[in-house]
């Protein structure tokens, strides 16, 4: 199996990556350079006081989510790849910590990969007391995504306290647009505006992978990040917990052929590392037990400030965002027919919620409607099959999952999940 080598370092980086390496330079200050744009310094010093493992496991992560992007899945499906990194600090990565996140990002991304870590020559500025940013509690992931739009209402009425919310965008458009929705919507329903940065980080030129299964260790590393330059120990993911289970819907959709984002053993994987690395956050997902129609009526129950049900209309949940290459179509808008845009819709039926979400499904008509149809045909097989066979606990015994996992519980959420995606009419 050929291997794809990155050498990813900051711009003005004294090293020589070998020959055989792409090399793909990090802005030292935030901005663009010939192959990263990004909002996010080399030293991370826009998010704060980062420690030297926060700051290391972002760039880790970075270069993997460009790496994942930029490299061509074979027909085979699994890549290796290997990652030279320039790192703050290599020390705490000797030993369990490389090969903890080179085993997670395999979970992940059903790929081999080798990460070699070397010590960055360049020098941090230094970090006036003066300049510290105040201590917070949690930090929330905001990803302009259903699930995170409900983790943000649900955190805002149970807690305490307002998290601090985190974004990640790239370049896609409709996610950009989505998060500038929800944090309009904020600014304007809250008294007490809530805290929200919205982070770039991304390829200058086109991506040859479209899945970027590797984005979701990106998005949380840089919620850890954040954490830990603020003294927070919490960071949450909101996702619910029937998608989080990765279940095939069918034979030829296992393992990482679906999205193992938050799956309970990534979240498991990802505590282990940050425990490992010496960092005091945990990463958990408030909605681990609840399907999306479930999180969704759970926080239609609390009373949402209003406007809050025509804000979940604009957010983005869908996986293709194809439509751009249909007659008449548009990449912004939820196709309405993949597995992602599927389970949405179940969650507004099955949470008895108005969708105003406009969907491509229903906006094209004629041979326009009937090509998203034979582009959909994949999903909505697998969709059909799954609904019609229902839940093979045998699939659940044999997954990867946690130490104490409780089986049953997993299988009577993946059967209700199933459930709400069974309401939605699939022609």
């Amino acid at each position: 199996m050929p291997q794809t080598h990155f050498y990813v370092s900051g711009q003005d980086s004294s090293h020589d990556s070998p020959t055989a390496y792409r090399r793909l330079r990090w802005p030292t200050a935030g901005g663009e350079t010939e192959t990263i744009k990004t909002s996010i310094s080399w030293w991370l010093d826009s998010l704060g006081h980062v420690p030297d493992p926060a700051i290391d496991i972002v760039r880790i992560a970075g270069a993997a989510y460009l790496a994942d992007r930029l490299s061509t899945r074979p027909s085979a499906f699994t890549r290796s790849l290997q990652l030279t990194v320039e790192v703050a600090d290599p020390v705490p990565w000797q030993g369990a910590g490389a090969n903890q996140l080179a085993q997670l990002l395999s979970w992940l991304t059903g790929d081999t990969w080798e990460i070699e870590l070397v010590q960055d020559l360049t020098t941090r500025s230094v970090w006036a007391d003066s300049e510290s940013l105040d201590v917070a509690k949690s930090v929330a992931l905001l990803s302009g995504g259903l699930d995170s739009y409900l983790g943000a209402l649900h955190l805002l009425s149970t807690l305490d306290h307002a998290p601090l919310f985190v974004g990640h965008y790239d370049t896609a458009t409709a996610v950009r647009r989505a998060q500038n929705a929800v944090r309009f919507w904020l600014q304007d329903s809250y008294e007490s505006v809530p805290s929200y940065a919205q982070l770039e980080f991304t390829q200058v030129h086109g991506k040859k992978e479209s899945s970027s299964r590797s984005r979701s260790l990106l998005f949380v590393a840089l919620g850890v990040a954040v954490a830990s330059s603020r003294q927070a120990t919490t960071l949450y993911v909101p996702e619910n917990g029937f998608t989080s289970l990765n279940l095939p819907l069918h034979p030829n959709r296992a393992g990482a052929l679906s999205t193992r984002s938050t799956h309970p053993e990534t979240f498991y994987r990802i505590n282990k590392l940050l425990d490992t690395l010496g960092l005091p956050v945990t990463v958990t997902n408030p909605f681990a037990d609840y399907t999306k129609g479930e999180e969704m009526r759970l926080v239609a129950n609390s009373c949402p400030p209003t406007g809050w049900v025509q804000t979940a209309g604009l957010t983005i949940s869908c996986s293709k965002l194809d439509g751009a290459r249909i007659k008449g179509g548009n990449s912004t808008l939820n196709c309405g027919l993949c597995y992602a845009c599927v389970t949405r819709r179940g969650t507004f039926i099955a949470a008895e919620v108005d969708d105003s979400t406009i969907y491509l499904s229903n906006s094209l008509v004629g041979n326009a409607r009937e090509e998203l149809l034979q582009r959909r045909f994949s999903d909505r097989a697998a969709l059909s099959y799954a609904i019609a066979r229902g839940i093979d606990d045998d699939e659940i015994d044999a997954g990867t999952w946690p130490p104490g996992s409780d089986l049953d519980a997993i299988s009577g959420l993946a059967a209700r999940g199933l459930a709400e995606i069974g309401k939605v009419d699939l022609t």
